[in-house]
């Protein structure tokens, strides 16, 4: 992870009735429409915490409070290596609707269910985590 060309990201782990919230890949990006945790990448000078509200708010047009880290890990692509940090997050208003931005699409999914789901390769190992009793 002292790769300068190490991509760092940050994904929320939203939790609903025992389900989890992805998103699908837009299309044009790289891996379109596989499934994700959703997220992005973290801008220069800001916290794990402002990232995450920026990329919920412009991804799901939802207001989310970011807890703590549950997860990290570091993937190499072929092309780059991504460095990924997964937290607990909440809406702050349990009424607030998801508006998938982007041509995305969103899904609540079982934790049971992930392998199933596409997932993208550098999510994949928290995937196997969560399916592995991971409780919050």
């Amino acid at each position: 992870m002292n790769n300068p060309h190490t991509i760092h990201v940050c994904a929320a782990v939203i939790r609903k009735n025992g389900k989890v919230l992805l998103c699908s890949r837009p299309d044009g990006k790289h891996l379109q429409g596989m499934w994700e945790f959703p997220g992005g990448k973290v801008d220069n000078r800001e916290t794990d915490g402002e990232c995450l509200r920026r990329e919920i708010k412009e991804e799901l047009s939802l207001d989310i409070f970011v807890a703590d880290q549950i997860y990290r890990i570091s993937h190499q692509y072929p092309e780059k290596e991504v460095d990924i940090r997964f937290y607990r997050a909440f809406p702050t208003d349990a009424k607030q609707k998801i508006t998938a931005m982007d041509n995305q699409q969103y899904k609540w999914v079982d934790i049971s269910d992930l392998g199933s789901m596409g997932i993208i390769p550098a999510d994949a190992p928290f995937c196997e985590f969560l399916r592995k009793g991971y409780v919050d």
